[in-house]
């Protein structure tokens, strides 16, 4: 009784709140020399915060109607809000495309840094991601770096929204 008790006033006082995670993965393909961006987002958040940041009603993402102007509010989102820096060169990044996941809730939205050449490029990168912390203060934002040998997993939050990891180049 008494633990149904508490678990009612638990309900009923405490607040819940929606958990609201990306997810993006960069890939340096070594046979293309690129690096390639997998983003992994809910629909409604990815929705909200261009209604927010361009006061633009989106009505489905995955629609024909204005697809090249959705297109390019997303990929302005993105490039304001997700930005991979080598030795402190911000690399510049195409939209590739989107596609809707299997759940019909996240979409999955593709960029490219062409002409990424790993052997040639930084001892250092630094990620900045801000993604969705305008709209959620607890906003996760989970981020893989895939290079040919090594991976990294960055979590970034509103408090810890830029992160540097160095990469030892030689011998390779």
């Amino acid at each position: 009784m008494i633990n149904n008790f508490f678990f009612l006033a638990t309900i009923l006082f405490f607040p819940f709140h929606d958990f609201h995670v990306t997810h993006t993965t960069f890939h340096y393909n070594d046979e293309s020399k690129s690096m390639e961006i997998t983003i992994k987002v809910a629909i409604e958040d990815l929705e909200k915060s261009i209604e927010n940041r361009y006061s633009k009603k989106l009505d489905g993402l995955l629609e024909t109607q204005e697809k090249k102007n959705i297109e390019k509010l997303i990929v302005e989102y993105f490039i304001n809000n997700l930005t991979l820096s080598a030795d402190k060169n911000i690399q510049e990044y195409h939209w590739v495309g989107k596609e809707l996941s299997n759940n019909l809730h996240d979409i999955y939205l593709y960029f490219e840094i062409p002409n990424y050449n790993k052997k040639e490029n930084a001892e250092s990168i630094t990620i900045k991601n801000t993604l969705f912390l305008d709209l959620y203060s607890y906003q996760t934002n989970i981020v893989m770096i895939e290079l040919i040998d090594r991976k990294y997993n960055l979590t970034f939050t509103m408090d810890n929204d830029i992160q540097t990891i160095f990469v030892n180049n030689k011998g390779r």
